[in-house]
């Protein structure tokens, strides 16, 4: 079975946040959001908008594709 979309998008996140060693807090606030809203984000718990994508992904001064990256793409394709 592969992962869910969303479980996908959260490793993403959760690597994207860790390698610039931030706390969820302080991802929450560089992007105006709860730092609930990150971690239920990284467990894959939630759906997120567009826009809250592109929040985060500008808090964490990367393009929105790297968060995106294998998310729907068939488990071969994933690196």
């Amino acid at each position: 079975m592969s992962p869910s979309p969303y479980n996908t998008l959260g490793a993403n996140l959760a690597y994207e946040r860790k390698r610039r060693a931030l706390t969820m807090r302080e991802l929450a606030a560089r992007g105006g959001m709860y730092a609930s809203e990150i971690s239920r984000l990284e467990r894959g718990q939630r759906d997120p908008r567009l826009s809250t994508l592109i929040r985060i992904s500008l808090a964490l001064e990367i393009p929105l594709v790297e968060l995106l990256r294998g998310v729907g793409e068939p488990p071969a394709a994933r690196r």
